[in-house]
Formats: structure tokens, C-alpha cells, sequence
């Protein structure tokens, strides 16, 4: 196990913004967390921009602002770090800052930000995008909705607007290929990164809490069918799907409850609100299954790996990283993406058979537990950033 007593590391980015949701921040802060705990003195640098600087950064003609360089590496000097984790903050100048500043940086790649102008490769109504292009690019970022991670007072992006977003995308490899690695989240976001023509890629999955997501045998009583997507009425999310999946499993197993996240719901599917990570583990617990019918190619599957941490059975459309959690047939039922009948099937031959739910449950505990826990992917970084550093005491 790789000893961080003498290392500070910072970890910069706008994900480290309070109201940031998704992935990204339950990334960063397991992360931190993991680093500490080898004893790494571990610093945090948030950027959020506010409105007036995200439509500047529109109009800079490369994918860093000097100004904003200039003053990451005012602080680079101050806090004197030996490495920076850099996540997501709207362009790259944190690693240019790194670089001119001597300090090993690497990118924390958790969405695909680096190969797709809003970071999904996914265009409602057609499917998963398998590469950029000009007038493909221009259309989906005019229609598709913005994130309400970026704060815009705008459903979506004019034109000129998305022109400018697009021209970073062809900008951007020459940015981050100074990092000292691109860091992804699975093998296939990975294999997503090296197609798009980057070179310094490595692989670390990552890792679930499985103190706070443990796993409890099921109670009992009405059988709860979950939906723990919290972005829930996304195409790309599967939402129909499900919602589909519902009425059709309801005709045969009226007993059955099902539920979604961050939803009202309707007359047969109970909604929740947006719930904090303590409660969506209550959730899970209180579960019989986990469906993540999910259209896209999923970088890695965060409510997957935490449900089958929770000693959930989940049953999950084929692809993108979240394919890398499961053993097929073993810890949970991997079906091909938009088959919506194999869905049915998996899901009522789970209900059918309470001990096979059972095996696979424990199953899935013991694969998150044995590959997929946070103190295994901090060390994995620790390495990383160790490997990068002189072979001498930093601090002596």
C-alpha cells in the first residue's frame, strides 16, 4: 500500500461547487476522501464561473483563458502542491496552469467532455453519437437541453454560441495531452478517449462507499422494482423504458411496486424527490430490484455499482462502462441496449425466483467489495501520482 504522508495533492475544479450534482462531485469527494485517509494532506480549489465568465469562455479562441491561467497559477504558488487532480471546469486551464508550473497534473475524465462538446455522445431521437462532427455537433448542441450544472438562463445554446463550444472540442487534445495522464472511469471510456486520438490515458474504475451502501437481506413484503436515475425523463436515461417495463410487469405481478427517483410519478410508479446519498442508500435497501435501462454508453454507472454494493440484484441494458460491473448471469443480467422484451423477461424471471435474486445480490456485494471500493481506487491514484514524482522524499 502506497504511504502519502509527504504528498499534497490538490484537487481543482468546478465539480467541487456545492450545488454540482450527478457523478462528478460523489467522484471527487470519495476520492479526497480515500487520499486522506494514506495521509495525503489534501487541498481543494473550486472554480465555479459565474454567467459573465461562461459567456466569455465562449468567445476565447482556444481552450484555456489567460487570465484564468494566469491566476491558477498564483495559486499553484501559493498552496505549492506536489500534484493536482484536475475534474471538470469548463476548459483546460488548470492543466496549462499545472504544466507552466512545473506540478504533475492529471485529468479526472468522468464524463466524455473531452471527445463530445456536451459530454454525453448521445443525441435524442438518434442514439449514441460514435464520433464528433461539424453540422452534427452544431445541431445537437442548438437542441440539446443544457445541464443544470451549468447554471445558463437558457434551455439551449444559440448557434454561434454552439459554434464556439464546438471549436473547443478541436482545440482540447492538444490542451490535455500536457496533463500527465487523462484519468477515465472504465476500460471503455478509455477505449473512448484513445479513438478520439488521445495518447496518456490510464484506466482507473471507480469506487462506491460501501460503508454507507451496505448490503441487508430484503425484508420481505411488496416486492420494489427501482429506477435510481436521477435525471429520470432524459432520453438517454431509458425513462420510457422503464415506465413501459412498469406496465407491462404490473399486468402480470400487480403486487408489485415501482419507484423512481427525483420524480412525481404517476398512478403506478411512486416518485421521490432529489434525495441526498444517506437516503438513496435507505432506498436501495428497501428495494427487491434495480433496473438501469440506460440508452447511452454510461462512462461508468455510479447507481448501479452503489446498488449492488446495497446487495441488489440489478438488471441493466448492455454497454458503455457500466457493462464492466457486472458478471452476466452471476451478480446481475446484462440484456441488449433497447430490447425492451429480454428487460421484461430478466425483471420477472427476478421476481419469479426470490433465491436466485438472493445469489445474485450477494454476488454483486462481493464484486463491489472485492474491485469497486473507494480506498481501492484512491490507492490506485496514490500510485499514479507516485509514478510521476522524483524517487526522492518531496518534503525532506
Amino acid at each position: 500500500m502506497a504511504d502519502g504522508r509527504d504528498l499534497r495533492v490538490l484537487y481543482a475544479g468546478a465539480v467541487l461547487a456545492p450545488d454540482w450534482t450527478g457523478g462528478e462531485p460523489v467522484f471527487a469527494e470519495l476520492l479526497m476522501r480515500g487520499l486522506m485517509q494514506r495521509g495525503v494532506k489534501v487541498l481543494r480549489e473550486g472554480s465555479r464561473r459565474t454567467l459573465s465568465e461562461l459567456a466569455r469562455l465562449a468567445f476565447v479562441p482556444y481552450d484555456a483563458e489567460p487570465w484564468r491561467v494566469a491566476r491558477y497559477r498564483r495559486r499553484l504558488r501559493e498552496l505549492r502542491p506536489d500534484a493536482v487532480l484536475a475534474g471538470f471546469d469548463f476548459d483546460c486551464s488548470w492543466v496549462i496552469a499545472a504544466r507552466k508550473e512545473g506540478v504533475p497534473v492529471f485529468v479526472c475524465v468522468q464524463i466524455y467532455w473531452p471527445t463530445c462538446p456536451i459530454g454525453t455522445r448521445y443525441i435524442d431521437g438518434v442514439g449514441v453519437c460514435s464520433s464528433p462532427g461539424f453540422m452534427k455537433c452544431l445541431r445537437h448542441i442548438s437542441r440539446a437541453d443544457m445541464s443544470p450544472n451549468l447554471g445558463l438562463p437558457v434551455p439551449v445554446l444559440s448557434p454561434p454560441l454552439a459554434l464556439a463550444l464546438y471549436s473547443k472540442l478541436l482545440l482540447r487534445p492538444s490542451a490535455l495531452s500536457q496533463a500527465d495522464a487523462l484519468v477515465a472511469n472504465s476500460v471503455f471510456a478509455g477505449q473512448v478517449l484513445t479513438a478520439a486520438g488521445y495518447t496518456n490515458v490510464r484506466v482507473i474504475h471507480n469506487g462506491v462507499d460501501t460503508g454507507l451502501f451496505r448490503a441487508e437481506p430484503w425484508g420481505g413484503g411488496p416486492k420494489v422494482v427501482l429506477y435510481p436515475v436521477a435525471r429520470s425523463r432524459q432520453e438517454r436515461k431509458g425513462y420510457a423504458h422503464f415506465v413501459r417495463l412498469a406496465r407491462a410487469v404490473h399486468a402480470q405481478f400487480p403486487e408489485v411496486r415501482f419507484r423512481i427517483l427525483n420524480d412525481p410519478g404517476d398512478e403506478l410508479i411512486e416518485g421521490t424527490p432529489y434525495l441526498s446519498h444517506l437516503e438513496l442508500a435507505e432506498l436501495f435497501r428497501a428495494a427487491y430490484l434495480v433496473v438501469v435501462p440506460g440508452l447511452w454508453d454510461e462512462p461508468f454507472g455510479f447507481v448501479a455499482a452503489e446498488a449492488m454494493a446495497s446487495g441488489r440484484p440489478v438488471v441493466m441494458y448492455d454497454g458503455g462502462g457500466s457493462a464492466e460491473l457486472i458478471e452476466n448471469g452471476r451478480s446481475g443480467v446484462l440484456v441488449a441496449r433497447g430490447d425492451e422484451e429480454a428487460l421484461k423477461r430478466a425483471v420477472t424471471g427476478m421476481l419469479n425466483d426470490e433465491p436466485t435474486a438472493h445469489r445474485m445480490g450477494q454476488a454483486a456485494r462481493a464484486r463491489i467489495e472485492a474491485q469497486f471500493g473507494f480506498p481501492l481506487m484512491a490507492e490506485r491514484f496514490l500510485q499514479l501520482i507516485r509514478e510521476a514524482l522524483p524517487e526522492r522524499s518531496l518534503r525532506g
